[in-house]
């Protein structure tokens, strides 16, 4: 994946952000509900009272799959980062391993066996 270059504390960043206006969305939503049903009691009539429900009706759905998509992001930004993260780590550890498994110096060819003679192969 070398095309991939994500900074951990970027996304840290963008997620604490999004957790901070996210944890408002039921508070919010908690203030249009009101203002909806003060509407819906308050309107001249049963049709603007009925528009208003089935307005609320119909977007309610949508609403909190909003609300449930924005926290399968989060989750899913912090698990992907996590991830690329490990496989960083593993990376290095492959790259790590393979360094101190190169061979040593009387396995290279053309390397002269013990007191000089030739090296067995």
């Amino acid at each position: 994946m070398s095309g991939w270059d994500i900074q951990p504390a970027g996304v840290r960043g963008v997620v604490i952000r999004t957790q901070g206006v996210a944890g408002r969305f039921e508070g919010e939503l908690k203030n249009v509900g009101s203002a909806l049903r003060g509407a819906a009691a308050n309107g001249s009539s049963q049709i603007i009272a009925g528009a208003i429900s089935g307005f609320a009706d119909h977007v309610t759905g949508d609403i909190e799959f909003a609300v449930r998509r924005t926290g399968a992001v989060l989750h899913a930004a912090v698990n992907a980062t996590n991830a690329y993260l490990q496989g960083d780590l593993e990376m290095a550890g492959h790259a790590q391993a393979a360094a101190t498994a190169a061979p040593s110096v009387e396995d290279l060819p053309g390397r002269r066996g013990p007191a000089g003679g030739p090296h067995a192969e």
